[in-house]
């Protein structure tokens, strides 16, 4: 049987759930939804322009990845993450993150490094007001390493602990000066990768996720 060249894949729309998921991922994100408030599934729905069924398909999922707590009959809440699955999720970050950077130093592409520091400059440009979007590049700038990498389970693990981070992103942001901050961490990363230099980059990695660790904690 003759092979098919020079076609590729359809790009499916995401599902309504997945929509819903996605636009709850962004409320969590940037503030809208907050912890200690009790929200109501129907009224979401109402919000977000849908039926029932999708938003509670996201709602399910969410839960079950940790984010909200589901109350029957009632709604939902942000779960509250303790001091130790704060650690945790820290820790194994630091873990996950420093093996990701060791790896990219001996495999960045010339385009990889660009790209990664093309997320470092769109932090930079941004003001201290624009908290969404600048936790909205931290993410992609974590994640994108991973990929890069094809380093499929870890790359898993990864987008499941940035889940857990929604949470605790903007308390991050906290302390004076410290966007600054982390773009400085992220462009020592992206030069130890650039550098080729394993170790180096193994530490920045860690040294970052520790001082944002040190505000969240």
């Amino acid at each position: 049987m003759a092979r098919l060249g020079g076609i590729t894949a359809v790009e499916r729309p995401p599902t309504l759930g997945r929509r819903a998921y996605l636009q709850i991922q962004q409320a969590i994100r940037d503030g809208s939804l907050t912890h200690g408030e009790q929200y109501s599934e129907n009224e979401l729905a109402e919000s977000l322009g849908m039926s029932r069924t999708p938003v509670r398909e996201a709602l399910l999922t969410l839960n079950r990845e940790g984010i909200i707590t589901v109350e029957s009959q009632r709604g939902f809440r942000l779960r509250e993450l303790s001091e130790a699955e704060r650690r945790e999720i820290f820790d194994l970050r630091s873990l996950l993150e420093s093996f990701v950077a060791s790896r990219l130093a001996l495999n960045a592409t010339a385009d990889d490094i660009s790209r990664l520091r093309g997320l470092v400059d769109a932090q930079e440009g941004l003001g201290e007001g624009q908290q969404s979007e600048f936790l909205a590049l931290d993410e992609q700038f974590h994640l994108l390493q991973s990929a890069t990498l094809g380093l499929e389970r870890t790359h898993s693990t990864m987008v499941g602990l940035r889940g857990a981070m929604w949470l605790i992103g903007f308390e991050a942001l906290k302390l004076p000066r410290r966007y600054a901050a982390v773009v400085a961490e992220h462009r020592a990363i992206v030069d130890a990768i650039e550098a080729g230099d394993p170790e180096r980059a193994a530490e920045a990695a860690r040294e970052h996720l520790a001082n944002t660790a040190a505000v969240s904690l």
